[in-house]
């Protein structure tokens, strides 16, 4: 059985095969599966914003070793709402794990993993995301974003009919990813299988035709001593039995060299040409995804103001500020006096802010970004068709308002904990988390921005020495 050249084939073709999944698909499945972090983060945040999906509390009691399928049970009607939140917070809890903590090797990838791997991702079906669908996390997450769908802001519909689509190709590429490494898992198994105690089985193919359960039985008590630690896969088994004892054993063994050599034929492929402007767009999306942790945070300084001014029980100003807008009376503009960073002085300076302007400027701003951040938008395909110049330029433009708008929310943020009457201090909202993802969010699309500026330079530069890039 060592001599079998069957076998010595197999084994030069899983070798070749391990490198070449090592080097091409290990770090784009983490990057993927990065990608589907990002994404399915910003579905929870759109629902939660929207008070949509209620926040788990017992998220941070649960410690995580390995992946593990999220729970399809059925559940109750009326706690719908606690069943799918406690759901959709393990799968990303579990997502932050698979990022930070999770080896991408074929060493740690075993079949137990991988199967894992492959019922985790399908605790959603993205590919049929539906609320009539049969399986009721997917239907119970589909009705959550469909609330948002239906609602009557156009541009939230339009990130909520775009990110299932999103998440939907996602996985779908990293299903792709984690098929190539269950088919070099499988024979690799099935070769271990093969150099162990296959061949002292002495099994004869009319044994194995005539008597399959007695063989079955037989295989599976050698298993348990010569295979320690090892799972026992039935059909990987059958596949054995019938590539070495079955009638049609050439065709199954070509179909298991043909399987091992498809990669050497997708890796003969030309890579495509990799367009600067697709990172660029990208930058685009991500200053579009500020919007979310912005509006989040001007909704909370909207609610101080409105603290700062009425009180905890100002019914009676509220009754006249709601007489005065009714009469097309103005109000007074709330200006405050808020501290900002100045860093070309490199010390604090002090502005009189008029909330009242600020905000508006503000929201108007909000609904251009949450625009450019569904790829289906008329904003979205307006800046695509524009020259990569007038995109950069468009770009900057938005980097320069998002860095003066973080830093007055900041500023406003200290003024409201600092200068509230002290009977009302704490139910000042303070907004450090939003300030903190506006500014994560920041350094991502400026990341982007400069990955494109490198790839364009780089083109430059070829061109310029002669050497086509396309």
């Amino acid at each position: 059985m060592n001599d079998d050249p069957f076998i010595q084939e197999i084994e030069s073709r899983l070798a070749a095969l391990g490198e070449d999944i090592t080097l091409n698909v290990m770090g784009s499945l983490k990057a993927d599966f990065r990608n589907l972090t990002s994404i399915y983060g910003s579905l929870m945040t759109m629902l939660k914003n929207r008070s949509i999906l209620p926040d788990d509390q017992y998220q941070y009691e649960e410690k995580i070793s390995e992946i593990t399928p999220i729970t399809a049970e059925p559940f109750l009607e009326g706690a719908k709402a606690t069943v799918i939140s406690t759901r959709m917070h393990a799968f990303e809890r579990q997502l932050k794990f698979l990022n930070d903590f999770y080896a991408f090797s074929l060493e740690h990838m075993t079949l137990a993993r991988l199967k894992n791997l492959t019922q985790f991702l399908r605790f959603v079906r993205w590919d049929s995301f539906s609320e009539s669908s049969q399986e009721g996390n997917t239907r119970a997450l589909a009705e959550l974003v469909a609330k948002v769908r239906k609602g009557d802001d156009a541009i939230l519909a339009g990130l909520a009919k775009d990110i299932p689509t999103q998440i939907a190709a996602q996985a779908t590429k990293i299903f792709e990813s984690l098929k190539k490494v269950s088919t070099f898992k499988r024979e690799e198994y099935k070769v271990q299988i093969r150099r162990g105690f296959w061949g002292d089985l002495n099994l004869a193919p009319e044994e194995v035709a005539g008597n399959p359960d007695n063989v079955q039985k037989r295989i599976k008590k050698d298993f348990a001593i010569a295979m320690k630690g090892y799972p026992y896969v039935s059909e990987l088994i059958k596949e054995l039995l019938d590539e070495d004892f079955g009638k049609n054993s050439e065709h199954f063994r070509g179909e298991v060299l043909l399987r091992l050599s498809v990669v050497k034929v997708v890796k003969e492929k030309p890579k495509p040409v990799d367009d600067p402007k697709l990172d660029l767009m990208e930058a685009v999306r991500a200053i579009g995804s500020l919007n979310i942790p912005f509006d989040a945070g001007l909704k909370k300084l909207q609610e101080n103001v409105f603290l700062m001014d009425h009180g905890p029980s100002g019914i009676g100003e509220v009754f006249q500020t709601w007489f005065r807008t009714i009469m097309g009376i103005k109000s007074k503009p709330n200006i405050y006096e808020i501290e900002l960073y100045d860093n070309v002085s490199n010390s604090n300076r002090t502005e009189q802010l008029n909330f009242t302007k600020w905000s508006e400027d503000l929201s108007i701003r909000l609904r251009l970004l949450t625009a450019v951040a569904n790829r289906a938008s008329p904003q979205f395909q307006g800046l695509l068709s524009k020259s990569e110049d007038e995109v950069l330029d468009w770009f900057d433009r938005q980097f320069i308002e998002a860095s003066k708008a973080v830093e007055r929310m900041a500023g406003l943020d200290e003024f409201f904990k600092t200068e509230a009457p002290k009977d009302t201090r704490s139910q000042v909202k303070g907004i450090k988390t939003e300030i903190s993802s506006v500014r994560t969010g920041m350094a991502n699309a400026n990341k982007l921005k400069h990955d494109y500026v490198g790839k364009k330079e780089e083109q430059e530069q070829l061109k310029r020495l002669g050497i086509r890039t396309q």
